[in-house]
C-alpha cells in the first residue's frame, strides 16, 4: 500500500488570530483529504480544535530567548520533521529576518519542499527584504500561497516571483453551524459587533469607536460589542469614556467560539488599516450576518459586494463609516436585502472547492 503523503503545518500558535485559526482548520482539511498531519507551534497557546501530531515548542521549560535556546528549537524542529518523514511543510509564520529564514530553510526544514503563506498585505512581515538572498530563498520555494489576489499581484510586481498562487482561506459551513448552535448568547439589547485582536495599529479601533459615537446607534440603544483581547484594551476603554459612550460600548473577553455572539449581532464591523483575507467576513456571512468593512488592502473587496451582502466603505473615513452604520439601521430595505444574500454569497469560499484546489497543488 502506498503510504500517505505527510504534511507538517508550522504556525505561531493555535489561538487568538485569524491566521492561527486557518492553520488549525487546515489540519482537519488535510486529514479529510487523506494526508497524515503534523503541526509545530512556536508559542504555547492552543485553543482552536485541530488534528494531527503536535510539537508544541512553547512547552519548553526554558523561557529565555538565548542563542542556545534558539539553536535547541531549530534542532527540535529538524528532528521532528526528519523523524516523521514529512514530505512537505506549510509555513504560516511571520518572517522578518533573512538570516533566520535561511536557517529555517536549509537546516530546520531539512531542505524539504516548503509552501510559504502570506496572510497579510503587509508584505514585509512575510518577505523580510528585497535583497538577493531573500529573493532567491523565496523564489526557490515550492510555492508561495497568498490569501488574496491583491497580495499575489503585489508580490509579483515587487519581487518578480513566478511561484505565487492564491488559495482563499476556506470556510467550513457545517462546522460553523455546529459551533453556532453549541450555546446561546441572549441579551436584552440589540448590538453590532467587532471581534478580533484589540490592536489599534492594525485594526484601527479608534476609527470604529469614533464612528459609532457619531452614529445614530447610541441614541437607538444599539450597543457596540468589542470581543477579543489585545494590548490596547485599556486605551480603547478610555476613549469610550472621553466620547461619552462607555455605557454603550461593551468589552468582552476572547472566546475560541465567538459564533453564537456573531449570529445574534445586527451586523459586524471591520475597520482594519491593512489585512490579508479577513476570515471574520466569511464567518459573519456564514452566520447570516451582513458586515460593514472598510475597503482596505486586502480581502474585503474580494468577498463583500457593496449593497448586496454588506457595505464597503472608504478606509479611514469617520463620516463614511458612520453613514454606513446608520444606513443599516435606518434603511430596512437595504439591510434586509444584504442579510438575505449573506450565506449564498460565500459558496466559492466553502471547504469543498478550496479542498480540491489544495489536493491538486499537493499531488
Amino acid at each position: 500500500m502506498k503510504r500517505k503523503k505527510r504534511i507538517c503545518i508550522i504556525t505561531p500558535s493555535l489561538s487568538d488570530g485569524g491566521a492561527e485559526r486557518v492553520a488549525a482548520q487546515q489540519s482537519i482539511l488535510f486529514l479529510e483529504l487523506g494526508f497524515d498531519v503534523y503541526l509545530i507551534t512556536i508559542i504555547n497557546k492552543i485553543s482552536y480544535p485541530f488534528v494531527g501530531e503536535l510539537l508544541n515548542l512553547g512547552l519548553d521549560p526554558s523561557k529565555k530567548d538565548t542563542i542556545k535556546s534558539k539553536i535547541t528549537r531549530h534542532c527540535r524542529i529538524r528532528s521532528f520533521i526528519k523523524n516523521n518523514n514529512v514530505d512537505i511543510i506549510i509555513d504560516h509564520r511571520t518572517r522578518s529576518s533573512v538570516f533566520t529564514e535561511t536557517i529555517f530553510s536549509h537546516f530546520s526544514y531539512s531542505s524539504k519542499p516548503v509552501i510559504y503563506y502570506v496572510h497579510s498585505f503587509l508584505l514585509t512581515n512575510y518577505i523580510p527584504s528585497k535583497n538577493f538572498i531573500s529573493k532567491h530563498l523565496f523564489s526557490s520555494a515550492f510555492k508561495i500561497v497568498t490569501v488574496s489576489k491583491a497580495i499575489k499581484q503585489s508580490l509579483e510586481d515587487l519581487y518578480g516571483f513566478k511561484n505565487v498562487v492564491t488559495l482563499y482561506n476556506p470556510i467550513d459551513v457545517v462546522t460553523m453551524e455546529a459551533l453556532t448552535g453549541q450555546k446561546e448568547f441572549k441579551v436584552s439589547f440589540e448590538y453590532v459587533l467587532f471581534y478580533g485582536r484589540l490592536v489599534d495599529q492594525i485594526k484601527n479601533l479608534k476609527l470604529l469607536i469614533t464612528a459609532y459615537s457619531n452614529s445614530v446607534l447610541p441614541e437607538n440603544d444599539i450597543k457596540l460589542i468589542l470581543l477579543g483581547e489585545g494590548k490596547d484594551k485599556v486605551m480603547l476603554k478610555e476613549l469610550t469614556r472621553r466620547l461619552n459612550v462607555s455605557e454603550m460600548v461593551l468589552f468582552k473577553d476572547f472566546t475560541a467560539n465567538p459564533f453564537p455572539i456573531v449570529k445574534n449581532a445586527k451586523y459586524t464591523l471591520l475597520t482594519s488599516r491593512i489585512e490579508g483575507f479577513p476570515m471574520v467576513i466569511l464567518e459573519s456571512l456564514a452566520c447570516g450576518v451582513p458586515m460593514i468593512a472598510v475597503d482596505c488592502n486586502s480581502g474585503p473587496s474580494e468577498i463583500i459586494i457593496d449593497k448586496f451582502n454588506g457595505l464597503l466603505v472608504e478606509n479611514n473615513n469617520v463620516k463614511a463609516l458612520s453613514k454606513a452604520m446608520n444606513s443599516f439601521i435606518l434603511d430596512k430595505k437595504l439591510y434586509n436585502h444584504c442579510k438575505k444574500n449573506t450565506k449564498g454569497s460565500i459558496s466559492a469560499f466553502e471547504n469543498v472547492g478550496v479542498a480540491k484546489q489544495w489536493a491538486n497543488l499537493l499531488k
